[in-house]
Order: C-alpha cells, then sequence, then structure tokens
C-alpha cells in the first residue's frame, strides 16, 4: 500500500526570486526545474514534504515511488539550474557583459549579442522567434541558428535595452540568456536528460498499454465486460502520466502558438492526442464507445522517439560547429615586470593587453596573440588550420590564441587579447555561419505554416463527412488524419539537412560564412582559381643556383644571404631559409638597398651587388651569359667589379594539395581557370603543372572580375577561390567565394566559405558536401511530400487505423532525420580518398 500523501493548493510565500525560499521549494524535486512561484504540488515521500512543478512530475514521482524505486533520486544526479538573474540584471551588468564579449559594441548606439534560445525544438520555433524579435522597437537584424539554438540580434541601444530583447522572448514562450559556453553546455545536458526521462516513461507505459489492448486485438468474441472496463481503467490510470508529464511540450507548444495566431507542428499533435484522450476517458466513464489509449502512448511515444534522435543529432551538428572557437583559456599567467622579474599573477585572459608579457606553461593552452620573446617550443594550431601536427617556434614567431604549446615553457608579449585575437575573429566567423540560413530553408518553413493550416481544414472537413456517414468512425479517422499528416517529417526535412552538413563541414574545418553560399555551391559548374596564395605558398623559395666562372655553390649562397641579412623582403627569407648552417658566418658593411633594383655591399673588401641582372651588370659592364636565367623564375643576379658570381632563381612553390584539388573538381565534371597578375610564363608553367587548360597571367583584379562576368553570362555558376585584398573585386562578382584561412582578413571576411588551414583538397571537399547536402534534401523533401500524398488519402478514407498512423507518422520523420545523419559520416568520398593518396604520393616525390 502506498504510504505516503499529497496536498493540493498549498501555498508557500516566497519572494519572485526564491531568494528567502528552501532548494527543495524552489525547485522540482522530480525534473529540477523552477517551481512556479507559489508551491502548488507537494507530496510526502518517505516521511519528507517533496515539491514539483506540476501535476505531471507528481505522478510520475508517485509511480517510481509506488514501484518500490525511490533508488533513483538518490542515485541520479539531477540538472539543477543555475540561479538565473533577473533580466533586468543584464542591463545594470552591461559594461561587464561587454568586456566578456557577450555584447559587441557597433558604430554609433548599435549593439549586437549572442543569445541562447531555451526551448527551441523545430524550425517552426526558429521562424517564430525570428519574426517576433524584428518586430521589437530598434531591433535591425535578427537571426536564429537551429543547430546551436543560438540567435544573432542586432539592435539600436537607445531606443531597446537588453532586458526588453529577454522581456520579447519570454512573452512567446521561451527563455533566452546572452550566449555562455557553459551555460549551453548545462542547458543541452538538461534538455537531453528532460526529453531522455519522458521517451523512457513514454515507451514504458505503451508497452503497458499494449499489452492491456492486446486481449481486444485478438479475442474473436470480445472481452468480457467487467473485464474489459478494469483493463481501460487500467490503461488510463497509465496514460495519465503520458498525458500530464510527457505530452507536456506538445501542449505547451500548441497553446504557445495558437495565443500567437500562428499553426506550428504541435497545433495538430496537440489535437489529435488530446482529443483521442479526451473521447476515450468519456468512454471509460460512461461504459460505453471505443478507446484509444494504446494509440495516444504509441503516438506520443513514437513521437518523442523522433525528437530525441533529432536532438542528439542537432547537438553533435552543433558541437562540430562550436568546437572550432571555444578553446580560449579563462586565465593567463602575466608576468608584470619582465624583464627585471619573471614572478607571474594569474589574471583573466580577457584583462590582457598588448604589450603584457604572459608565461606560457608545457601543455597550456595559448590566452592570447602575441610573440615570443624567449624560449623555444613546438605549438599546436590545429584549432586554427586544421593541422594536428605541432609547429616549432622560436623568438620572433607569431603565436596565436588558442594554440597548445607542447613541449617547453614560453614567454610571449601580447599583440592582441580578448574580442581582437585571431581566435575572436574566428568566432565571430562561426557564429555568424551559424546565425545565416538559406533560402531554401526560408521557403520550407513557409511550406510547412500553410500545409499545417491545410491539413486543420482537412482533418475537419473528414471528421464532418465521417461524422454524416458513420459517426462511430469520425474520431477514429479525423485523429488518424491529424497523426499521420503530422509535419513532424516536412518541419526537419531541410533543418536537419543543414545542421548535419554544417557540423560535418565544422569539423573539417570548414565555415560556412553567409546562409545561400552551400545553395549556390551546389549548383556550381565552374572554379576559378588565382595562383598566389592559393594554389602556391605565396613564399619565394630559392629552386636554382647557378655558380658562375668556377664560384662554389655554398659560396654564392653565402654571399648573397650576407647582403640580404637584416631585410625583410621576401628573396632574403628564401635565402636565410636556403644558407646551409656555417662555422664562419660572412659579414657585409655599407649594405645599400635600391628598391626596384636590388642591394649592395661589401664583404671581405669586394663590393657585390644582388638583384636586377641588367643592374648588376653595371657594377662591371660584362652581359649576362644566355640561358642562365630560367623564364618561369624569378631571375636575381649575383656580381662583384670582377664580373659575374652567380644566378639565382627563385619560385612560388606549389601547394601540395594543388594538383589533388585540380583533379577532384574535374572528377565531379566542374571546370577550373587560372587567373593570376604574375607573369605568363610563370602562369603557363604552373597550369600545366597542375592540369588546367584555361589560364590567364597579367591580368589585374578589374580583368578578373570582368573574365568572371563573362562566365557568368555564358551560364556558368562560377566559384572564386582567392587569398589576397586584390581578388577582392573577382570575388564579389563570383556567386560564389571561397579562400584559405590563410587569406587577407578583408578576403576571409568578403568570402562566403572560409577553408581554414592551407589543405587545398577541402575547398573541393566542400563543393562535393553541399551537392550531397542538397541531394539529401531534395530527397528528404520528396519523401515527406510522398508519404503525405499516399498517407492522408489512406487515413482520410478510413485504411489506417490510429495506431498504424502513429507508426507511420514517427518512422517517416526518423527516416528524414537518420538521412541527413549521413551527412555527419567521416567516411571519405572516391574523390577524397583519390586526393589524399595524390597528396601522399605527391609529398613522397618532392621529399
Amino acid at each position: 500500500m502506498l504510504k505516503s500523501s499529497f496536498t493540493l493548493g498549498l501555498t508557500m510565500e516566497c519572494r519572485p526570486d526564491g531568494s528567502d525560499c528552501p532548494d527543495a521549494v524552489v525547485v522540482c524535486f522530480h525534473c529540477g526545474e523552477r517551481n512556479p512561484p507559489g508551491v502548488r504540488w507537494q507530496l510526502v515521500l518517505n516521511g519528507v514534504a517533496r515539491s514539483f512543478c506540476c501535476g505531471g512530475c507528481l505522478g510520475v514521482a508517485q509511480v517510481i515511488h509506488a514501484a518500490r524505486l525511490d533508488d533513483f533520486y538518490s542515485r541520479r544526479s539531477p540538472a539543477r539550474p543555475p540561479r538565473r538573474p533577473r533580466i533586468d540584471a543584464w542591463d545594470g551588468d552591461g559594461a561587464a557583459a561587454e568586456a566578456a564579449g557577450l555584447i559587441r559594441h557597433l558604430q554609433g548606439e548599435m549593439r549586437e549579442v549572442s543569445l541562447l534560445l531555451e526551448g527551441i525544438h523545430c524550425a517552426a520555433c526558429v521562424w517564430l522567434n525570428e519574426t517576433y524579435l524584428q518586430r521589437q522597437p530598434g531591433v535591425v537584424d535578427v537571426s536564429v541558428n537551429f543547430a546551436t539554438r543560438r540567435a544573432r540580434v542586432r539592435w539600436d541601444a537607445s531606443r531597446a535595452k537588453l532586458s526588453d530583447l529577454l522581456r520579447a522572448v519570454a512573452a512567446i514562450g521561451y527563455r533566452a540568456y546572452p550566449y555562455d559556453p557553459a551555460r549551453r553546455e548545462v542547458l543541452a545536458g538538461r534538455e537531453s536528460r528532460a526529453l531522455l526521462l519522458r521517451t523512457a516513461l513514454a515507451l514504458l507505459a505503451m508497452m503497458q498499454v499494449m499489452m492491456f489492448a492486446v486481449p481486444a486485438y485478438f479475442s474473436s468474441d470480445g472481452v468480457e465486460p467487467e473485464y474489459r472496463a478494469l483493463l481501460e481503467w487500467a490503461s488510463l490510470t497509465i496514460s495519465l502520466p503520458v498525458i500530464l508529464y510527457c505530452a507536456t511540450p506538445f501542449f505547451a507548444g500548441a497553446l504557445r502558438d495558437i495565443r500567437l495566431g500562428r499553426l506550428g507542428m504541435d497545433v495538430p499533435v496537440a489535437l489529435g492526442v488530446g482529443g483521442a484522450f479526451v473521447a476515450s476517458v468519456w468512454a471509460t466513464v460512461s461504459g460505453s464507445g471505443a478507446v484509444y489509449y494504446d494509440s495516444v502512448t504509441m503516438f506520443v511515444a513514437l513521437l518523442l522517439v523522433a525528437r530525441l534522435v533529432e536532438l542528439r543529432a542537432r547537438q553533435r551538428a552543433g558541437n562540430a560547429i562550436e568546437s572550432i572557437a571555444r578553446d580560449l583559456p579563462d586565465t593567463a599567467e602575466r608576468v608584470p615586470g619582465y624583464p627585471a622579474s619573471f614572478a607571474s599573477e594569474t589574471v583573466a585572459a580577457a584583462a590582457l593587453c598588448p604589450g603584457d608579457t604572459i608565461r606560457v606553461g608545457t601543455g597550456a593552452s595559448i590566452p592570447a596573440d602575441g610573440k615570443i620573446i624567449e624560449g623555444r617550443s613546438s605549438v599546436e594550431e590545429a584549432v586554427l588550420t586544421g593541422e594536428s601536427w605541432p609547429r616549432s617556434k622560436v623568438p620572433g614567431d607569431t603565436v596565436l590564441a588558442g594554440s597548445i604549446n607542447r613541449e617547453s615553457p614560453l614567454l610571449v608579449r601580447v599583440s592582441a587579447a580578448g574580442q581582437a585575437t585571431t581566435l575572436a575573429a574566428l568566432g565571430r566567423l562561426v557564429e555568424r555561419a551559424a546565425s545565416e540560413r538559406p533560402r531554401v530553408a526560408r521557403l520550407a518553413d513557409r511550406v510547412a505554416a500553410s500545409f499545417v493550416a491545410v491539413l486543420l481544414v482537412f482533418a475537419l472537413a473528414t471528421g464532418l463527412a465521417w461524422w454524416y456517414l458513420d459517426p462511430a468512425r469520425a474520431l477514429a479517422v479525423t485523429f488518424a488524419v491529424l497523426v499521420v499528416s503530422c509535419p513532424c517529417a516536412l518541419s526537419l526535412a531541410t533543418p536537419a539537412a543543414l545542421a548535419a552538413v554544417a557540423g560535418a563541414l565544422g569539423r573539417r574545418q570548414i565555415l560556412v560564412v553567409r546562409g545561400d553560399a552551400l545553395e549556390t555551391m551546389a549548383r556550381v559548374t565552374h572554379v576559378v582559381l588565382d595562383k598566389t596564395g592559393t594554389l602556391t605558398t605565396g613564399r619565394l623559395q630559392l629552386t636554382e643556383v647557378e655558380p658562375l666562372h668556377g664560384n662554389e655553390r655554398a659560396a654564392c649562397i653565402a654571399i648573397a644571404a650576407a647582403l640580404e641579412r637584416g631585410s625583410e623582403h621576401p628573396i632574403a627569407g628564401a635565402l636565410r631559409a636556403a644558407s646551409p648552417p656555417a662555422e664562419t658566418v660572412l659579414a657585409a658593411r655599407d649594405v645599400v638597398a635600391l628598391p626596384g633594383s636590388g642591394i649592395e655591399g661589401v664583404i671581405e673588401g669586394r663590393r657585390y651587388r644582388l638583384g636586377r641582372p641588367d643592374w648588376v651588370a653595371a657594377l662591371h659592364g660584362r652581359p649576362l651569359e644566355a640561358g642562365a636565367v630560367a623564364p618561369d623564375a624569378i631571375a636575381v643576379a649575383l656580381g662583384n667589379e670582377a664580373g659575374w658570381v652567380a644566378s639565382l632563381s627563385f619560385s612560388d612553390s606549389l601547394r601540395p594539395g594543388a594538383q589533388a584539388l585540380v583533379a577532384m573538381l574535374q572528377e565531379v565534371g566542374i571546370e577550373v581557370s587560372l587567373l593570376s597578375g604574375d607573369r605568363d610564363e610563370i602562369v603557363r608553367n604552373v597550369a600545366q603543372t597542375v592540369g588546367i587548360a584555361d589560364h590567364r597571367g597579367n591580368a589585374r583584379p578589374e580583368e578578373k572580375r570582368a573574365r568572371i562576368a563573362e562566365l557568368q553570362r555564358g551560364g556558368a555558376i562560377v566559384a572564386m577561390v582567392g587569398d589576397g585584398v586584390n581578388d577582392a573585386p573577382s570575388l564579389a562578382q563570383a556567386d560564389v567565394s571561397l579562400s584559405l584561412g590563410s587569406a587577407a582578413t578583408l578576403t576571409q571576411w568578403t568570402a562566403d566559405i572560409v577553408v581554414l588551414g592551407d589543405d587545398l583538397p577541402r575547398i573541393a571537399e566542400a563543393i562535393i558536401r553541399a551537392r550531397q547536402a542538397f541531394r539529401v534534401i531534395r530527397q528528404n523533401l520528396v519523401w515527406a511530400f510522398g508519404y503525405n500524398l499516399v498517407a492522408i488519402p489512406m487515413a482520410a478514407t478510413g485504411h489506417l487505423t490510429p495506431l498504424a498512423a502513429a507508426l507511420g507518422m514517427s518512422v517517416s520523420s526518423l527516416l528524414v532525420v537518420g538521412n541527413a545523419l549521413r551527412l555527419l559520416r567521416d567516411a571519405e568520398t572516391p574523390a577524397t580518398a583519390a586526393a589524399r593518396a595524390a597528396v601522399g604520393e605527391l609529398k613522397v616525390a618532392t621529399s
């Protein structure tokens, strides 16, 4: 016998924020949610009064207690939500919020905030939040991401406060907080656990109710009335927690939609479940009529299973997107007395300023951008480049926030901290990428909303028709129509696929910055590549040294390096990299650099010149031998008063994946062109090496843009891959633009897609993934519409029972989500595998 009691209507007065109430009263004993003001639901369990947020939680606790499973509450780790600050507090803490990077200060009174939304579960929720916030005074722009549940809001602070935005979200039944990764993890975990509990309870109840329904299904002469009544009352008792607790999100969502004058996917669900349950209760109480407890519990259980699968897929996609830019440490070791003292103090990473000196321990994450002033180590920059292999760093080298110091401690002088770091800029790219929604997603939202309205009218007409034809079957047929045509699959078809592909690309360090870029990239027919910095590294290398008049190669390099020592010219860097270690280093004096010509100086009593051949020839008056300079390289001559010393050739080396990129694009039927401002012969040599037939050199920025426009007039969908600032006009002209993570900042922010690191095959992978994503979207939409075209007429004509309708709807939603989840697989496509093999062969050949 249940030895517990409960009291309804018990009121305990507490302050609105719950500050003077015990924790047992402030939060629900079962789910951990905050109790409403004035506790109404209380149950004495094992002699202790427990408070609950609603009757559903109280009922579930009773069931757990009756089943002698009270250990559940002692073994679990309940998700106690953090104390929610009052909404007004965000206005008072505005300066702190800006310092923490929660609010961005734009031009004038414009502000931008990233909000974390609680309660988002479908595309209709996204549409509602965007539409309602957009109507608030002072709000300029709103975009909500389905995968990460983040809203990016831009508003005029002179017309509205942050608290006004938070209240607007609360007014439509959701909760919003300025984005914080820790809070996101807490909310995601709590949402997942709550949904898992609802699903488990609904499945358990469904199985039990189905057992009670078995005799009615298989008995040839029916069940005796007294036993039938007992089974119906037992089914009603077990179905109550499903309706009062498990189905609460559907009823709450439907009430919110109706109050706001819109029709979301929860409306037909609530109408079907509520109508069937009320009719079943009436039949049970009156003793006549059909009951649908089995159909109701199965519908709720399978719908929750589909929603749980969708939630896990969304969280996987969101984690993949956000993992790129959440690696900045919270604290840093500052060395304020350097170089006089090496004593350190622990400070917040956001409090660092340019010029500060910090110590980065072995294995620690670097908290700010800066230059190494002491120490040598290897630094892993995977978060910024996608390359997990550490890079060697020495004094004078730049290190970036979010990188990990792997070998030995470093002293770093800060050049940028907080929101000014490269990682913070990357975070803003990620946020913008997550909040953009493509045209196809917006179109699918509008179609789904219209579909619900048509569905309700059709269900009403079906019910009236069956009421006239066969009143006994009217409710069952109407319930089947509402259930089988629930637009879950239609609402999830597009956002599930987009979230999955964004997560897959995010794991590959590919950021889709603009929402429509994926859709356009899926239709690309022509890719235009820049040469310098894209196909090539953008760094000169010494490729050939031809000693003249009996001079030795090493001596020629040493003389040239001595002249360039201290210079920041690209040729100087190439010479330093090519110089072998030497016991004695030559010293040059009276060094003079002549821009556009070269550099000269005195080494061991002789005057040398390094630079343009005609300028060097003026020193001794002798012509350079024919054939000494390669036609496709940068020619530099070395000479002294006695004559020529050597001819040096410098060139920009190809990136390892250049040939693989071109091969992958051509394999999927995309034409490739090469446009560069470099000399024709150099461009021709690079094009022939990587296999590009269409190439053009000496192209100015405007000529590149004109060539892309010409291709577009011919019907091509053009993607431009550029690196430098001079590529900005052609990037803007192209239908979709891509840049590498090493590109200039302006190019990154102009591009539609940013590929972090220097792995060129990822560009082709992004295009292939985009094509896969929209193929999946088309499959999902065809399935959703085809399923409804077949299932709705069957339900309307009475050929589908409510039970079969519930099963069909849930399977339809699971198929859509499962199909989208294929995009998260890391399996390589044949083209990608071929590219990896080609890159490996190239590395072997060049080693």
